[in-house]
């Protein structure tokens, strides 16, 4: 009978520490879970952005090119000429076509930093993970073996 007895405090704490690994990687995970949650969010915030800053230069270009035909249509009446009205609205939509690849740029070091926070956020909190359970472990094999 002494056996069992000796037996049952150890197997009761086998289980409470497994049951505390458990719950602890199931917290993480969650916590993982949340912050793939908040990355996706902040990638379709920035999307929307974008797409909103894009339609609305090129609604800037549009109403500058109109400008300018209009004033060209004036002046070219009186002088007879188009070619400098063709040159200022191929360098509007030249300004337009380099501010939407900054803007793209912008965009992509922006995606690529939000990414990697969060690869290093995920990468963080599983080290701890394991951080945890190595000292749970560690401290029932010294609590078995009579050290702790």
């Amino acid at each position: 009978m002494g056996g069992f007895t000796s037996i049952v405090p150890m197997a009761a704490s086998v289980l409470q520490t497994g049951q505390r690994i458990s719950a602890n990687q199931s917290n993480a995970q969650a916590r993982i879970n949340q912050g793939e949650a908040a990355r996706q969010a902040e990638l379709a915030e920035l999307e929307a952005r974008q797409r909103e800053d894009a339609a609305k230069r090129e609604e800037d270009l549009r109403r500058r090119q109109a400008t300018a035909r209009a004033r060209q249509g004036a002046s070219g009446l009186m002088a007879g000429g188009s070619g400098s009205a063709s040159a200022v609205l191929a360098g509007f939509e030249k300004a337009a076509r380099q501010d939407a690849d900054m803007d793209a740029d912008a965009a992509n070091r922006k995606r690529a930093r939000i990414n990697q926070q969060a690869a290093w956020r995920e990468k963080s909190l599983l080290r701890s993970v394991e951080d945890d359970t190595v000292a749970r472990l560690n401290a029932w094999f010294s609590k078995r073996d009579g050290w702790g």
